[in-house]
């Protein structure tokens, strides 16, 4: 049942989706509580991990309260699926990063969200409140002749589309109310962008076709099973096993070969207590196990990346070498 003590669900409640450059954590409740770009280690776009009040959230769930959820990630992907089960009728909830054909060239930098009517009829709410810079900054939001809406705020740029419209309250949040019928499918987009550019993407690269992110999908699927085909093991593969080679993956920034230790950022090991670390930082000792097991299954590269990554760090000499980067 989606009900809570205190606003803030545990960590466990929170998964993960990537795309090797940035990422994002989503609730059981469908809420994306935490998302970093361009990179795993900027300020965030939306922080309600941290702050429930002025972090900044982008949340997709039923109206009616009383509804339950169970989740999975799509096998051999990093894809979540979020299905709601409501007295009404069940939707399910696709999130996803895209990927590039390459993601070492070029990175998206688009979280792809599709709503897609599984059984009967549920009434759906979707809120986007983007808070950038750890909430600090609340940007301008408003909607373009194209049918985009964009927000805007320091160095930070959001573009989003999506099939239905939204309204625009108080130039700061996007809010809307639909409802998903058995076999409907609604797409939302949201893409990073610099506040610079925003005005000349928003013009020249509209999304008018959206079942272009059901391709988007389709490649985003394709991209991780391919990755995760490449294990090569003398036994059998547990699920187990797979998805903390794929939890790993994504965990590592794919331009420099660096792997953060965790998703979050100031998360004190005990409220009020004095360790209060950022875990997107590489921690060498802890790496070191990661690339370890990661060689083990037959990621070479990935192995190879991050030792280059700690050559370049440590400037090629071990009296340099730092516990963390």
């Amino acid at each position: 049942m989606n009900t809570q003590t205190t606003p803030y669900p545990p960590i466990n409640d929170y998964a993960l989706i990537s795309d090797c450059h940035c990422l994002a954590l989503i609730s059981r409740a469908g809420s994306v509580d935490w998302c970093c770009m361009p990179r795993m280690d900027d300020d965030s776009l939306f922080g309600r991990l941290l702050d429930w009040k002025q972090g900044g959230y982008c949340a997709i769930s039923p109206t009616d309260k009383d509804f339950t959820t169970s989740r999975q990630y799509l096998p051999g992907t990093m894809v979540l699926e979020t299905r709601f089960h409501t007295t009404r009728g069940e939707v399910r909830l696709l999130d996803f990063l895209a990927m590039d054909s390459d993601p070492s060239i070029h990175s998206r930098f688009e979280h792809v969200r599709i709503v897609e009517g599984l059984a009967g009829e549920v009434d759906m709410e979707l809120d986007i409140c983007p808070r950038f810079d750890y909430g600090e900054i609340v940007p301008h939001v408003r909607c373009h002749e194209s049918g985009a809406y964009t927000a805007i705020g320091s160095n930070k740029g959001l573009i989003i589309h999506a099939e239905i419209p939204l309204d625009v309250i108080d130039h700061h949040s996007l809010r809307a109310r639909f409802t998903v019928a058995k076999g409907r499918r609604l797409r939302f987009q949201l893409r990073f962008e610099y506040p610079e550019f925003v005005d000349g993407t928003v013009r020249h690269s509209p999304l008018s076709d959206f079942s272009t992110l059901d391709d988007d999908f389709d490649h985003t699927c394709h991209w991780w099973r391919a990755w995760s085909n490449q294990i090569d093991v003398p036994f059998e593969l547990d699920q187990h096993t797979l998805r903390s080679a794929l939890t790993l993956k994504a965990l590592t920034f794919e331009r420099t070969g660096a792997i953060v230790a965790a998703a979050t950022t100031s998360l004190p090991e005990a409220i009020g207590g004095e360790r209060n670390w950022d875990y997107r930082f590489s921690w060498v000792r802890d790496s070191v196990f990661v690339v370890r097991a990661l060689h083990l299954l037959g990621f070479t590269r990935e192995a190879d990346r991050f030792h280059q990554f700690i050559k370049r760090s440590a400037a090629g000499r071990g009296s340099e070498l730092q516990i963390m980067y």
